[in-house]
């Protein structure tokens, strides 16, 4: 092995190490509201919205297979890809905001994201689990947070009005 792929891959590690992370709060600064709904959503159960990711990310998996197979439709397929990854990523932020909540309650919530960013993309670094798994498994779960926020899921609750007193 060459060192130049060794230092290949170790910047594309620290790239993910600081983009990730770096990403869902851009995300929660730009859309506070929607990185709390998604926060919600992840609450109510990630299997859920696993299932909801997979038809979408699949969809999109072939959707790209299918146009990067045609002549002159590489670049339109590698955006679409980038944007379908990216558009799940940033739905795993959700995820984040959530394990930074639960395990670091008393910080402030853009500190809780970058904390339970952190600690996700130190999952992902985990060598072929981390990779061929974990990543992909946090893109699905995101995919499906977004779906489910997309489709009405994470409505902040509705407060009750007080009654008034006779």
């Amino acid at each position: 092995m060459l060192i130049s792929t060794v230092l290949t891959w170790l910047l594309v590690a620290a790239a993910i190490v600081i983009a990730l992370p770096a990403l869902w709060i851009l995300a929660a600064g730009l859309w506070p509201d929607r990185t709390q709904r998604l926060r919600r959503v992840a609450e109510r159960g990630l299997l859920r919205s696993f299932f909801c990711g997979l038809p979408v990310m699949l969809a999109g998996i072939f959707l790209v297979s299918v146009l990067a197979k045609l002549p002159k439709a590489g670049a339109t397929a590698a955006l679409l890809g980038g944007v379908l990854l990216t558009w799940g990523l940033l739905g795993a932020g959700g995820t984040a905001a959530l394990l930074g909540a639960r395990l670091w309650p008393q910080a402030e919530p853009w500190r809780q994201i970058k904390h339970g960013g952190l600690t996700l993309v130190c999952c992902v670094l985990l060598p072929v689990v981390g990779w061929f798994v974990l990543l992909p498994l946090l893109a699905v779960i995101g995919a499906g947070l977004q779906v489910r926020v997309l489709f009405g899921g994470g409505a902040a609750p509705q407060a009750s009005l007080p009654t008034p007193v006779a």
